[in-house]
C-alpha cells in the first residue's frame, strides 16, 4: 500500500481539478432516458458524465446518519469543540462527492479521453430528482438536466427492467410506478428545479428527443454553454446511438431482457389494459397535463390507431 501522505497529496491534486470544473446532474424518473442522455453528453469533448453515483440518494444519508450518531454521543458530556457543526457536515459531504467526480475523470482519461478542454464533470442518478435542493446547496452553480417520459411508458419499461422480480404482480407494479414513483420524482423535480432559473434547470421530454435529436441536443448544449457545432452534435448522437448501445438493434426492435429493450415512445399501448392505464392516469392527471402528457388514454389510443 502506498504511503498515506502520498495518497493524500494525490487526492488533493485530483479533487483540486474537480473543483475547477462546473457540475451537471442528469435527472429523471427511472426508465425515462437518463442513461441515453448520459451517453450523449459524455460524448461531448467538454463533458465527462458518469452514473450512478447515488450521492444524495444513498451516500449522503448514510454519511449524515453516522455524523449525527457521533454528535449524539459527544453531546453527552463532551465539550462542543469535539462536535461536528453543520458547516463541517456540508464540507465533508462535498469532498465525498468530489472524490467520486475525480474517479469519473480518471476513468475517462483511462479510456483515452483528452481532458484538457473539459468544462463539466457530472453524474446521472435518476433519484436525484428528489435531491435538487441538497445538491444545489453543495454546488451552488451546478446545473440540472431533467428528462421526462410518459408515465405509462415509464411503468411498462420498468416492468421489463426489474418489475418481474419486484415481488409485485403486473398490476401492482404498474400502479406503484405510475401513482407513486413517477409523481414523486417528476413532481419533485418540477417543483424544485424551475426556481433555480433557466440558466440552471433544463427540462425536456423523451418523445421530443426521439423526434429530433439534433434540435434538442443543440438546446441542451446551449443551456450548458458548450460547443454545439454540427460535428459535435453528430459525435454526441453517435455516443448515444440506440444501435450502438443495444448491440446492433434498431429502435423498435425489441429484446425484452435487455436494458435497452425497445427505445420507442408509446409502447404502453401494447401492454397496458385500457382500464388500468386510465385509472392510474386519473390519479395523476394534473401533473401529466402540466408535464405535457394527455391523461385521456382512450384518446391516445384513438390517435395511435389513426396514425397506423
Amino acid at each position: 500500500m502506498a504511503d498515506l501522505n502520498d495518497m493524500l497529496a494525490a487526492w488533493r491534486q485530483r479533487t483540486a481539478r474537480v473543483d475547477q470544473l462546473d457540475k451537471v446532474f442528469i435527472i429523471g424518473c427511472g426508465k425515462s432516458g437518463t442513461t441515453w442522455l448520459r451517453h450523449m453528453l459524455n460524448g461531448h469533448p467538454q463533458i465527462v458524465v458518469q452514473g450512478e453515483g447515488c450521492f444524495a440518494w444513498r451516500l449522503l444519508p448514510h454519511f449524515f446518519q453516522a455524523i449525527d450518531a457521533f454528535n449524539a454521543h459527544q453531546q453527552q458530556g463532551q465539550p462542543p469543540v469535539t462536535h461536528f457543526d453543520p458547516g463541517d457536515r456540508a464540507v465533508m459531504a462535498r469532498l465525498l462527492i468530489d472524490t467520486q467526480f475525480a474517479r469519473y475523470l480518471e476513468h475517462a482519461q483511462a479510456e483515452g479521453r483528452d481532458l484538457s478542454a473539459l468544462r463539466y464533470v457530472g453524474d446521472k442518478t435518476p433519484q436525484h430528482t428528489i435531491a435538487i435542493g441538497p445538491l444545489s446547496a453543495l454546488y451552488p452553480n451546478c446545473r440540472f438536466v431533467h428528462i421526462m417520459r410518459d408515465p405509462r411508458d415509464v411503468a411498462v419499461s420498468g416492468w421489463f427492467h426489474d418489475g418481474k422480480t419486484s415481488g409485485r404482480t403486473f398490476e401492482q407494479f404498474i400502479r406503484h410506478y405510475m401513482n407513486e414513483v413517477w409523481p414523486l420524482q417528476v413532481g419533485s423535480a418540477r417543483r424544485d428545479g424551475p426556481p433555480l432559473g433557466p440558466k440552471r434547470y433544463f427540462e425536456l421530454r423523451y418523445r421530443d428527443l426521439l423526434g429530433d435529436e439534433d434540435l434538442w441536443l443543440r438546446r441542451i448544449l446551449d443551456f450548458l454553454e458548450v460547443d454545439g457545432s454540427g460535428d459535435i452534435i453528430s459525435r454526441c448522437r453517435e455516443a448515444g446511438s440506440f444501435k450502438r448501445l443495444s448491440g446492433g438493434r434498431e429502435r423498435g426492435q425489441e429484446d425484452a431482457g435487455n436494458f435497452y429493450r425497445k427505445g420507442v415512445a408509446g409502447d404502453w399501448r401494447n401492454h397496458l389494459p385500457l382500464d388500468l392505464a386510465q385509472q392510474c392516469c386519473d390519479r395523476i392527471a394534473d401533473l401529466m397535463r402540466s408535464a405535457g402528457y394527455d391523461p385521456d388514454c382512450s384518446e391516445a389510443l384513438a390517435v395511435a390507431e389513426q396514425r397506423s
